[in-house]
């Protein structure tokens, strides 16, 4: 009986491993195969291919897609080699098409990018749907050869863009002040509260004027947008209260005695007691005479403050001096540990790249020969592409698994969830590819033509968007590692 269990056993292991075997070869049949075009949709990506040549780039990417499945279904390789020169031939034009496109759309490209900033799919969608069906239509004609028809659609769509922008601009900065105003003039609220509610509704004028005569001037006119709607806030609470004291003269005796009150509580925390026979003045200045006196003692504490902020520094600078020894120390050891790493094996190599990173960092995943570090500890503030200082550890960790492989090809590619609008979440995916890739270069003796940034957008997702959970792990970065 232990005999025949031993003898099942050894069968079952064999199975799997020729399964596993079966499986590893497929990968590497699919790379050899695909890797090539992939790269090349990217880089067309990457030139904004998909937007100045939306026909060859469509129909390149469709047939992409029928080579994927006819190798899954494993017709012949080939009729998959013959589709996917199609494709390559369709992307060779596309390039093209989006190299003249950026030198003939340059004003609208300008413009795109102004709306998309701005968040037009957001707050001006049927504006900025009306654009890009402007911008598809003259990169169409671009395509067809008709360079004057083009540009007169992309002048079409720059103005549109740019009529977007000021739409959506003006809705992000003014557009909740607006609804508020108009909610409290249903509410009649400039019967009760004349001067504060006219007070709103001119630092509403104000602000939209400052937008009309200079977009970009945004700062300031959200400064004023958020006083009209302090101001609508503060007419809406004095309406209110006007209405109660109309309906019952015992609420302006009430009244006066919450607003005594009030007082008494600012003077208890200051240690004394008002008197208010001769109404609140008095209690008043005694209130401003004891917050004067707290001031004076916080100036002296300021002072105190400083002159430990100056020893600090003083410490600060010897611990500098320390850490500069220590990086010098820890950059020698580091040249010596890569100098026995080299000596490994491709295998032992992948087990260190994934020694770097604990699970909340990134995970790193073999794909054929290529490494993928998904970079989960990384995210960017929402709508954004700035690296923050936070993430510098996590990015050097990056940077020692990259030179793990010398003359490796680096694709950094960017990826979002399914909210919001389709071209500026490609767009925003971008962006941050982009931005990491940047700081890889620029903290790295890596040449530019190693490292290539696609923003994918929300078309590969690896989880349901239907959750958070989900969603959050769809908004990643991925760095494939090709090695030689």
């Amino acid at each position: 009986m232990n005999k025949l269990m031993q003898t099942l056993t050894f069968l079952i292991v064999i199975l799997f491993a020729g399964v596993a075997s079966a499986q590893n070869t497929n990968d590497e049949i699919r790379a050899l195969l695909f890797k090539g075009t992939e790269e090349n949709l990217g880089k067309a990506k990457s030139a904004q291919a998909d937007v100045l040549s939306p026909t060859y780039f469509s129909r390149a990417s469709k047939k992409y897609e029928e080579a994927l499945v006819d190798f899954q279904k494993g017709k012949a390789t080939p009729d998959i080699q013959k589709k996917l020169k199609e494709v390559e031939a369709d992307l060779v034009r596309s390039l093209e098409t989006a190299k003249l496109g950026k030198v003939t759309f340059s004003n609208a490209l300008t413009a795109r990018q102004n709306a998309l900033k701005a968040n037009s799919p957001q707050f001006a969608a049927e504006l900025y749907a009306l654009a890009q069906n402007s911008f598809t239509e003259a990169a169409r004609k671009l395509e067809e050869g008709d360079v004057n028809e083009a540009k007169k659609r992309a002048a079409e769509a720059e103005r549109q863009f740019s009529d977007a922008e000021l739409t959506a601009i003006k809705g992000s900065t003014v557009g909740s002040v607006r609804s508020m105003i108009d909610k409290a003039t249903q509410a009649e609220v400039n019967k009760f509260a004349p001067l504060t509610f006219a007070k709103a509704q001119a630092l509403l004028k104000e602000a939209e004027n400052i937008l009309n005569t200079d977009r970009y001037n945004a700062n300031t006119a959200k400064q004023r947008a958020e006083q009209a709607e302090y101001e609508v806030r503060h007419a809406m609470y004095l309406a209110e209260q006007i209405k109660k004291l109309r309906q019952d003269d015992k609420t302006w005796e009430k009244l006066l005695l919450g607003n005594e009150r009030m007082v008494a509580d600012v003077t208890t925390e200051l240690r004394f007691e008002p008197q208010f026979d001769g109404g609140i003045e008095k209690p008043l200045q005694n209130i401003k005479q004891a917050i004067k006196g707290l001031r004076e003692d916080q100036r002296s504490l300021e002072q105190e403050v400083n002159s430990l902020n100056e020893k600090l520094a003083a410490l600060d600078k010897e611990l500098n001096a320390i850490r500069e020894q220590q990086t010098g120390l820890q950059t020698q050891l580091e040249k010596e540990r890569r100098k026995l790493e080299e000596k490994q094996q491709q295998e032992q190599k992948f087990k260190d790249v994934e020694a770097l990173f604990v699970p909340a960092e990134a995970r790193v995943i073999r794909e054929g020969s290529d490494i993928l570090i998904r970079l989960v500890g990384l995210t960017f503030p929402s709508g954004r592409a700035t690296i923050q200082p936070e993430f510098f550890a996590l990015l050097t960790k990056l940077q020692r698994a990259i030179r793990e492989f010398p003359g490796a090809t680096i694709s950094i590619e960017g990826h979002t969830d399914s909210q919001g609008d389709d071209q500026y979440n490609d767009n925003l995916s971008n962006e941050r590819a982009n931005a990491v890739k940047q700081y890889m270069l620029a903290n790295m003796s890596l040449s530019e033509d190693r490292v290539q940034a696609v923003g994918y957008g929300e078309s590969r997702p690896i989880a349901s968007n239907e959750t958070e959970e989900g969603r959050a792990m769809n908004r990643r970065i991925d760095v494939v590692i090709s090695p030689k």
